[in-house]
């Protein structure tokens, strides 16, 4: 079994590999740090050290990874594992 588009994804029986594809694309998420760190700010420092600035981590599910292969949601995604 190749899948190569959103055909092939809803063609094929569940298999283990299709089913480890299927939430590959579903548990994809993207950090971002959404703290504002001043000019220069040193990376290194720590939570004890002067100056620290705590990171604001925000997740959001990556998408536009899954538009490409036809899924505008988490939810299709969930519904044809299910099946």
């Amino acid at each position: 079994m190749l899948i190569n588009t959103i055909q092939d994804l809803v063609s094929y029986e569940i298999t283990p590999e299709k089913e480890a594809f299927l939430l590959a694309i579903y548990n994809d998420f993207i950090t971002f740090d959404d703290a504002e760190y001043p000019e220069g700010y040193d990376r290194d420092l720590g939570p004890d050290d002067e100056g620290y600035v705590a990171p604001v981590l925000r997740q959001e599910w990556n998408a536009g990874a899954a538009a490409g292969w036809g899924f505008s949601s988490r939810e299709q995604i969930q519904e044809l594992i299910d099946s």
